[in-house]
């Protein structure tokens, strides 16, 4: 923890920012490790947190964004939350993995809302209302619909010049892409995933969390081309991206998040249908 002018603020702080920043709701005990705090000072915090409505405690007795806090969450004054959050529930339950609705705009990607299915392994990411600058592929599916001089910013550097011609020839052909990562690294998809899912990123060391977060991303952004992903033998999906339409344009991706190093082509036709056809349903959602 930093120096602070003020540290009993400076604790509540960091107990806010780690709740609003997890995806699963945490014991005292847990926040105490993750933020090297004593267990008392952690439980003092949480109770006038949750007095106040800011921190809400389950019966498992674990402490996650209470009401007071969700209401100044960045909200897209554009989605119907409760529509989106069926539809992205029921493509969860179907895929059977995470899946994430981001907006992009300009040269950057919001996330706005997420949701993993029950009992599915959960792979911390960007939480609800993180942005980050938009590079190629990220935004792969929304691109064919984007303004030329927008496309041809994304197609600026030597891979996106190298690879995103035929990325987006995907997109029209299919309706979505699928990355991967490289053949040699697809066991370590499943590490990695299966080291945040298992501890929680959270409770992960944050310099080694931002090293693993930064090369599960590196594995799983190489796209599928045709010919590859039409093969008949398994292979390694990292995730899938479609494009969410209002009113003829594309603001929106729906990313679909799977992680599997070996998937047959029945399988990933699966996928795909999913990814589709979720896109569909919170293209109507959002058109309402």
């Amino acid at each position: 923890m930093s120096h602070s002018a003020s540290p009993p603020t400076r604790r509540v702080i960091d107990v806010m920012e780690l709740l609003a920043r997890t995806d699963r709701p945490l014991t005292a005990s847990e926040i105490a490790t993750a933020l090297s705090l004593a267990r008392a000072t952690v439980t003092a915090v949480l109770t006038e947190l949750a007095a106040a409505g800011w921190v809400r405690r389950d019966r498992e007795r674990r402490f996650g964004p209470g009401p007071a806090l969700a209401a100044l969450r960045p909200a897209d004054p554009e989605i119907r939350e409760s529509a989106v959050r069926a539809d992205l529930r029921a493509l969860a339950q179907a895929a059977g993995c995470g899946v994430t609705l981001s907006k992009i705009e300009g040269t950057t990607l919001t996330v706005v809302a997420k949701e993993y299915a029950p009992e599915a392994r959960v792979v911390p990411g960007l939480a609800v209302g993180q942005s980050i600058p938009l590079t190629f592929p990220a935004g792969a599916a929304v691109m064919p619909w984007r303004g030329e001089a927008e496309r041809a910013a994304w197609l600026a550097g030597d891979a996106a010049r190298r690879e995103g011609p035929a990325l987006l020839r995907f997109v029209r052909a299919h309706g979505c892409a699928v990355f991967r990562p490289d053949s040699d690294d697809a066991g370590l998809v499943d590490v990695l995933a299966d080291l945040l899912g298992a501890v929680g990123a959270e409770l992960v060391q944050p310099d080694l969390r931002v090293r693993v977060l930064r090369q599960l991303g590196r594995l799983t952004a190489r796209p599928y081309r045709e010919a590859e992903f039409l093969g008949v033998r398994p292979l390694p999906v990292g995730y899938l991206s479609a494009p969410v339409f209002v009113d003829g344009a594309a603001p929106y991706e729906l990313q679909l998040g799977p992680l599997r190093s070996a998937v047959g082509p029945a399988e990933r036709r699966n996928y795909v249908e999913a990814i589709r056809q979720g896109a569909q349903a919170l293209s109507a959602s959002l058109g309402q």
